[in-house]
Parts: C-alpha cells; structure tokens; sequence
C-alpha cells in the first residue's frame, strides 16, 4: 500500500501529459537549433519519434569517448540520460552506415531539464570537437 501511495504522489507532483510533451518540444527545439549550428553533426528523427527522445551522431568520435569527454565537463548523465548506441538495430533499419552507428548518442529528456541543460550538452559537444582526435 504505501508503494501504491507513492506512486500516486509521484503521478500528481508531474504536469498534465499535454504540458510535459510542449515542454520536450520546446527542449527539442533548442537542441536541434544548436545541433544544426555545429555543424556536421547527424541527426537521426524518424518521423513515428517520440519528442524526448533523440538520437544525433557525430561522426569521426566515438560515442563512448563522447561520453566520458562530456562527463568530465559536467554534463549530468542523470539528468539527459545519454546512452551511446543505443537502440543501434533500429538505427541500423535506418540505414546509418557504420561511422554513424559507432559515433551514436540518444538522448532522453526529462521534465526536469532546463534550456541551461542544453547549453551545458552544446557546450560540451563543441568542446569535444574542439579537442578529442577524430577517428576514422
């Protein structure tokens, strides 16, 4: 029973579905609109995606080093949930050729994350390219 309460607390304390899926695409948009600004960055949008939820490549840098790279410079995992290849057979049905696959980040949001959140994940993916050594 006091699981069950939980949980229902849980529910309530969140917005309304309509509020939080405005939220993720606004969070979306912003992301994208960074993306689009670095340059040679891959972004992976089925058009059945759901909005937080993306998937982007940068080709030349593996996802795990990305990764650590970005862990370093604070960018809070917990709070963007970034996984490297994930779901790599759907990007594979895709059709992303192997440099894409091996440099794969999806990247969930949360209701909980901020504009400055996205900054910090753009920053920080500059930063990477800026300094990591491109793999071929």
């Amino acid at each position: 029973a006091p699981l069950i309460a939980a949980f229902g607390a849980a529910a309530e304390a969140l917005p309304p579905p309509a509020k939080q899926e405005e939220w993720y695409r606004e969070l979306r948009r912003q992301l994208l609109e960074g993306l689009r600004a670095l340059g040679d960055v891959r972004i992976h949008e089925p058009a059945s995606g759901v909005p937080y939820i993306l998937n982007v490549s940068l080709p030349g840098y593996r996802s795990e080093t990305l990764l650590h790279f970005l862990a370093e410079r604070g960018v809070l995992f917990q709070r963007f949930r970034l996984f490297p290849r994930q779901n790599e057979s759907v990007l594979t049905a895709l059709g992303l050729p192997p440099e894409e696959l091996d440099s794969a980040l999806r990247i969930s949001f949360c209701y909980e994350n901020t504009p400055q959140d996205i900054r910090q994940l753009l920053e920080g993916l500059a930063q990477a390219r800026e300094s990591l050594i491109r793999v071929r």
